[in-house]
């Protein structure tokens, strides 16, 4: 994974929408020098706009029209540049249109951005993730190349209010992996009932919709591929996707809108927000791991005639060189990534300082974006207790007992996922004799939390009331194998594709084989019941030492879920999180 510095810039999405800057422009461009080639991805044109614009030139069969669909807030600078007319013979049509809705319209899976008339002749979207995303279908591939020429430059970097950016570091030393350990801290400091943009536990971390916004998807590759090497350790698995979670539960259309939390953002976007004198400025955080370059390149799509190709790649010469002062004014930096004295005068960022342009893996934006859809799917849920009488231990440090702690984090975790969450609730023990046959009790089916019950209230109300009524029982044996089983075919009956299907099992001990079956015949009869296209996963979150995490891992392995282990309420609420999705 090449990761990159964080970025993304673009005002909020309705004023893209709602105000969509079409400019026509007539530029001066030497017709005489025709058939200069296109240079390669990266190449940097050095003197060579000033030249060109002096050089003088006539247009005899009149200015060549280039079309131009541009990200807006690189749109709304080059807007008043091109205006000025600085170079002959090349008349620019341009477009501020969302670098998403652009891709999707060229790739043919969406309608054309507001103000977009047709297919454009060039492109420039805010990142290379959208040129990646547009060619991923046969329709995109014809119409673009896989590579661009960058005309600008914008680290993505973490946005946080001046105060939390000092508990996460301020200038100092900053990573991905840290503000992961900080978010999960705060959703485990489930009792504290702080709020804000920071307590006591940690940050609130939000993100711009990656569906459309450019630094939140490069902040969601980083963290999807800090997923993929936790491969090996299911605890740090089930961390990592409670923490995306959590984003996806404070998620906005637009960067604007998350002021007063932590985010990913562009640099420039950082400065045109501070540059407004906001109350409450922002602070830019670097992270060492940080993520994929805004590197807005410019496109010429794929059939241009030599008129279009000759004037498009002018036009590219133009930005790369003339048009720099006029960028770095409203807060980019240039292609390369250099430093700039205009953002170092924002004492929040460091402008002074080369950051170079990041480009993640190819194909990483599908793989994230597909890791986006399956977290932010609503919950469908049945969660599972064990009320044997173990669960009346107390848990050391906490005052509770182990059933106690299991209870206020499945509440807790409740109003995480929001009323719009389906959950049921089942409790399993065994009888107190010799037999030890398996007890369970299906307490509330799974229904959505903000369903009202015909007996008045919600379905969420009667959840947290089940969940305070919960008390352990005397039983001899523990019943998990049963339970499990059972839960997976009550979840597969009513298997809902629109909701990310999962059981979550509470135990605090194991099967000792001595009930219905044994651990190889449950995963033999889980993997009869798996059907790959209708996924159910399976977690079990254990207490106590008494659990046998291998072979649980091994059992829900099966399901692609996993068994972890946890011993705080804060840990437990992480993991339910977690247990949406941890592929």
């Amino acid at each position: 994974m090449a990761h990159g510095h964080l970025h993304r810039s673009s005002p909020p999405r309705n004023a893209r929408l709602s105000l969509p800057i079409t400019l026509v422009v007539v530029l001066v461009l030497g017709a005489s020098g025709g058939g200069a080639a296109w240079y390669a991805a990266g190449h940097r044109h050095a003197g060579v706009g000033s030249a060109a614009a002096a050089a003088p030139v006539s247009c005899p069969a009149g200015p060549t029209t280039v079309t131009a669909a541009v990200a807006p807030e690189l749109a709304s600078v080059l807007t008043p540049v091109l205006a000025a007319q600085p170079v002959p013979c090349v008349r620019v049509v341009m477009t501020a249109a969302d670098s998403a809705d652009t891709a999707r319209f060229l790739a043919g899976s969406g309608a054309a951005p507001a103000g977009v008339r047709g297919r454009p002749d060039v492109w420039i979207p805010e990142t290379s993730l959208w040129l990646e995303l547009a060619r991923a279908t046969g329709a995109g591939q014809a119409l673009l190349p896989q590579n661009g020429n960058s005309v600008a430059d914008s680290p993505t970097v973490v946005a946080a209010p001046k105060a939390v950016a000092g508990l996460l570091g301020g200038q100092g030393a900053f990573s991905w992996e840290e503000l992961v350990m900080m978010a999960l801290a705060r959703s485990q400091g489930a009792a504290s009932g702080s709020s804000g943009s920071s307590g006591p536990s940690g940050p609130v971390v939000a993100i711009a919709d990656p569906t459309h916004d450019g630094a939140g998807l490069s902040a969601l590759i980083v963290l999807n591929a800090m997923l993929a090497q936790a491969v090996n350790d299911p605890q740090v698995k089930v961390g990592i996707t409670g923490f995306v979670k959590g984003m996806a539960d404070n998620v906005a259309p637009s960067p604007v809108q998350l002021a007063g939390k932590v985010f990913p953002a562009s640099e420039q976007q950082i400065f045109t927000y501070n540059h407004g004198k906001p109350g409450a400025p922002l602070a830019a955080l670097y992270p060492s791991d940080g993520s994929a370059s805004l590197d807005y390149p410019m496109v010429v799509l794929n059939g241009a005639d030599n008129a279009h190709a000759v004037a498009a790649n002018r036009l590219l010469t133009y930005l790369q060189t003339g048009a720099q002062d006029a960028l770095r004014q409203k807060g980019f930096r240039s292609p390369d990534g250099g430093p700039s004295p205009v953002l170092a005068a924002d004492p929040e960022l460091r402008g002074d300082q080369l950051a170079a342009a990041k480009r993640a893996d190819y194909g990483a934006a599908g793989q994230a974006l597909t890791l986006w859809a399956s977290l932010t799917k609503q919950l469908r849920m049945l969660a599972v207790v064990d009320v044997s009488g173990s669960m009346a231990q107390a848990v050391p440090g906490t005052g509770q007992t182990r059933l106690q702690l299991t209870a206020a984090a499945s509440e807790k975790a409740m109003a995480l996922f929001g009323s719009h969450a389906a959950m049921g609730l089942w409790t399993f023990t065994t009888t107190h004799d010799a037999a030890g046959s398996t007890v369970i009790d299906q307490v509330l089916p799974i229904a959505e939390l903000g369903a009202a019950e015909p007996g008045g209230g919600t379905h969420g109300q009667r959840m947290i009331a089940a969940y305070g009524a919960l008390a352990d029982k005397a039983g001899s044996r523990n019943g998990l194998y049963d339970v499990l089983l059972a839960a997976y075919q009550n979840v597969q009956k009513g298997w809902d594709p629109t909701r990310t299907n999962t059981v979550a099992v509470f135990t605090d001990g194991k099967d000792d084989d001595l009930n219905s079956m044994t651990s190889d015949q449950l995963i033999a009869k889980l993997q009869a019941a798996v059907d790959p296209a209708r996924p159910i996963r399976v977690f079990v979150v254990a207490l106590g030492t008494d659990v046998d995490l291998t072979l649980l891992n091994k059992i829900t392995a099966v399901t692609g879920g996993a068994a972890v282990h946890f011993s705080d309420m804060g840990q437990m609420t992480a993991a339910i999180l977690g247990s949406t999705d941890t592929r």
